[in-house]
């Protein structure tokens, strides 16, 4: 608590606190503000100014001397002459340094406090350096652009009336050598004659290897894109038979319908769809079309031991291959053919028959297959005529009901010869008679008991 002190000398009394053994003057500071505002918010930060925890250390400083002045607001002070001295003591120095005041003074922040936190920087209005484009013309080149864009028009849009149209250049080159690397690009070409060169030949293909080491194996090659096939087998296997097939809308070379495709063999005029139980490699290949199939495929059908070895070349030229003609079935062939060159036809035999009339309809079977007709022979000793009748039929005629293809006259008391050429007439179901009295389709009356005799020449 203060105290009220008399002066010595002068006899004034002040107030006064006593302060590490001595008594101390009182002394209050007018004017004092209760908080001194510091702001540094739109101050660039010089060099050792005041970082954040600084100004924190200020504030709480500031609120002391608040603290302090709130205390000191509600005493009287003695505004009388003071007089005397003051030590200048430790505590009276520490209390002294502990005042402080906005001077109104600024200084620069310290490189220290500049690096404390961050300080936004601005180039917003610095000039452009020499040769910067500006944004007018940043603008125009923009505007450009967008013009040529429009021109030029997209690589994969569709042509419309009024679109513009290039000029390609194409430069001529002899040679059919290339001037750059795989993957590079490059310019179109054209002969001596100034006409668009695409190519000397097709492209060429790899050619596709595949081993057969079970009764299952299939060797499959893509086919879109060339139209024959060379195959050849090679290997040490034993009892091994595939199967050449191919198919119009796999994907894959395993899924799709598959069916079976004709090969030819290179050193005979054999035509297969199947390479046969092989044991050893052939001594030939095989060729084939494969021209608008999708996929090819050698399987197996049959395996017994060790690997097949196949090799399918595709063909590179747009060529058809080797042309086969083969005749199956039996085909008859007569005659000889001499040195000369000349032919002798040697005629074939025809079979006979002999019929000597019962007294009915004489429904008879000649040949009871299709058979070719050369001659006719009959007699007749009735007493009026009779009516042989022929028909294509393999069994005997139903007469009065079949319809005859041919009706032969047999004058009364008379005979006949009919000769149908060296051709005959050909029955291509079979060739049946029967002899009546009359000559009506429909008619059924019977001919007497050996009254004719009919005589036949048939292949």
């Amino acid at each position: 608590m203060p105290d009220n002190v008399t002066l010595p000398g002068t006899g004034s009394v002040v107030e006064a606190v006593e302060v590490g053994g001595a008594m101390r003057q009182v002394v209050q500071v007018a004017n004092l503000p209760a908080t001194q505002p510091v702001s540094a918010a739109s101050l660039p930060l010089p060099t050792g100014a005041a970082t954040e925890s600084t100004a924190a250390a200020l504030l709480a400083a500031s609120e002391a001397i608040k603290a302090a002045a709130e205390t000191l607001a509600g005493r009287t002070i003695n505004t009388g002459a003071v007089s005397g001295t003051v030590a200048l003591d430790g505590p009276t120095m520490a209390a002294l340094e502990a005042i402080s005041a906005d001077t109104g003074l600024t200084q620069p922040l310290t490189d220290a406090q500049l690096r404390a936190s961050a300080v936004s920087v601005s180039a917003a209005a610095l000039p452009l350096p020499t040769g910067a484009a500006t944004e007018t013309t940043l603008g125009a080149v923009q505007t450009l652009i967008a013009a040529l864009a429009a021109a030029v028009g997209s690589h994969n849009a569709p042509f419309v009336d009024g679109a513009p149209g290039y000029v390609i250049l194409a430069k001529r080159r002899d040679s059919d050598s290339t001037t750059v690397a795989d993957g590079d690009l490059n310019t179109l070409n054209m002969d001596e004659e100034g006409r668009l060169k695409v190519a000397s030949k097709p492209a060429s293909y790899a050619a596709t290897v595949g081993n057969v080491t079970s009764a299952t194996s299939t060797v499959v090659v893509n086919t879109e894109r060339f139209s024959n096939l060379m195959i050849h087998c090679a290997g040490t296997f034993a009892g091994v038979n595939c199967t050449f097939e191919g198919s119009l809308n796999s994907t894959n070379g395993t899924d799709g319908n598959w069916f079976a495709v004709q090969a030819i063999r290179s050193n005979a005029n054999t035509i297969e769809t199947t390479t046969g139980v092989l044991a050893a490699a052939p001594a030939y290949a095989w060729e084939l079309s494969v021209n608008a199939l999708r996929y090819f495929r050698i399987r197996a059908t049959a395996w017994t031991s060790g690997a097949q070895v196949w090799t399918l070349i595709p063909g590179t030229y747009a060529t058809e291959p080797i042309p086969g003609a083969q005749v199956s079935g039996t085909q008859p062939v007569s005659g000889s053919l001499t040195s000369a060159g000349t032919t002798t036809n040697t005629p074939a035999t025809p079979s006979p028959s002999n019929i000597n009339s019962a007294a009915n309809t004489n429904a008879t079977v000649v040949k009871g297959s299709a058979g070719t007709l050369y001659n006719i022979g009959a007699s007749n000793t009735g007493g009026a005529a009779a009516f042989i009748k022929l028909y294509n039929k393999a069994t005997a005629p139903t007469v009065g009901t079949d319809v005859p293809a041919l009706v032969l006259v047999v004058p009364a008391g008379g005979n006949v010869d009919f000769d149908l050429g060296p051709m005959g007439h050909r029955f291509s179901a079979g060739i049946g008679l029967a002899i009546t009295n009359l000559a009506a389709d429909t008619d059924t009356t019977a001919v007497a008991a050996s009254q004719v005799k009919v005589l036949t020449s048939y292949l």
